[in-house]
């Protein structure tokens, strides 16, 4: 009886502690955008308004930006998934961004 009683205190504990990486979803959902936005603009060498938002999703530890780069009247859809955590980090871009022959 002792330990089902430790193990209910252990589990109510778990639960009822919120989790860091999930504190705040909405800052999360808005750093990984301009983060994304930002670094894909670097990378094509364009500015972040030709960038466009597609949308934006959480998935667990993961936020996963779609995003719309216009560039020489042509469409490239660019996806960007950030790791959620004390700081978010760009975990890949596909496909590769290049910068454009000037």
């Amino acid at each position: 009886m002792l330990k089902s009683m430790a193990a209910a205190a252990t589990l109510a504990i778990l639960i009822g502690v919120p989790n860091s990486a999930f504190a705040d979803p909405v800052a999360d959902r808005n750093g990984a955008i301009a983060l994304c936005r930002n670094e894909v603009a670097a990378r094509a060498g364009v500015e972040a308004a030709t960038v466009q938002l597609d949308q934006a999703r959480l998935r667990g530890r993961l936020v996963r930006v779609d995003l719309d780069l216009w560039r020489d009247g042509r469409l490239q859809n660019i996806r960007c998934d950030v790791s959620r955590g004390p700081a978010l980090t760009i975990a890949s871009i596909t496909p590769a961004v290049q910068t454009a022959a000037r």
